[in-house]
């Protein structure tokens, strides 16, 4: 199972980073009673529970980007529900002018082969440790911050 939780979350990065917004695309990869944490220090950064609202506070905030790409870096399995995604975010605001360019961590929960909790990350070490892991397990893995 977690081969095919790391392939599931490495094709849900790919979809997010290239494909339209659309809610009814959702239902492919987040459970329906799923939460969304992303980055607090984010604007207008909240909590989102169940599909629907995830899919619209992310479609509110793609918008906010006059450019947004994502590359995925790396992803592994940790146990046969959980996944570490390492991504690589370039990003311009559209009204603000601010740019992003830096790594980003995901913190990933699924069920059932669909996500159930994802978690955003600015910093490794406490995208480990959403996951239960700590910074021996970095060096372990073959990451670095």
């Amino acid at each position: 199972m977690s081969a095919q939780n790391v392939e599931i979350v490495r094709r849900c990065l790919h979809w997010r980073a290239t494909r339209g917004l659309l809610v009814e695309d959702w239902e492919e990869w987040w459970d329906v009673d799923s939460d969304y944490y992303p980055i607090r220090k984010f604007p207008e950064s909240r909590a989102c529970h169940g599909r629907e609202e995830i899919a619209r506070f992310y479609e509110t905030f793609r918008a906010t980007w006059d450019r947004y790409e994502s590359g995925t870096r790396s992803v592994l399995a940790v146990g046969d529900d959980r996944v570490f995604a390492h991504t690589h975010v370039r990003a311009e605001g559209r009204q603000s002018g601010l740019v992003l360019d830096g790594p980003l961590y995901h913190s990933v929960w699924l069920r059932h082969g669909r996500i159930l909790r994802l978690e955003d990350h600015l910093t490794l070490p406490k995208a480990l440790f959403a996951l239960g892991l700590d910074a021996e397990t970095l060096e372990a893995a073959g990451l670095r911050e």
